[in-house]
């Protein structure tokens, strides 16, 4: 169970996010890190986790583009920047 403190946590870096990084278009729950995807990079993000978070990760994302299936017309949400926030909970 994810207490209130760390769910708070992780609402308030999505909000950052949100708002400095033009929007949010990727979200990935790993078992040692939070990624989210921004469709800007923002210094103002980056000062915000170093003083919120202990640890983290910044990268532009080096997606490839697959050839397999048909296109259904929907222009993907773009993907800019790529941020990996090593949250835990403390026990």
């Amino acid at each position: 169970m994810v207490s209130e403190i760390f769910y708070q946590k992780l609402i308030d870096i999505s909000r950052v996010m949100e708002e400095k990084g033009n929007g949010i278009s990727y979200i990935h729950n790993e078992d040692d890190c939070y990624t989210i995807g921004t469709r800007k990079y923002s210094e103002e993000i980056d000062e915000y986790l170093n003083k919120t978070v202990e640890l983290w990760e910044g990268s532009v994302p080096n997606f490839k583009k697959s050839k397999k299936g048909k296109s259904n017309g929907k222009k993907p949400s773009r993907v800019v920047y790529i941020w990996k926030i090593f949250l835990k909970e403390a026990k």
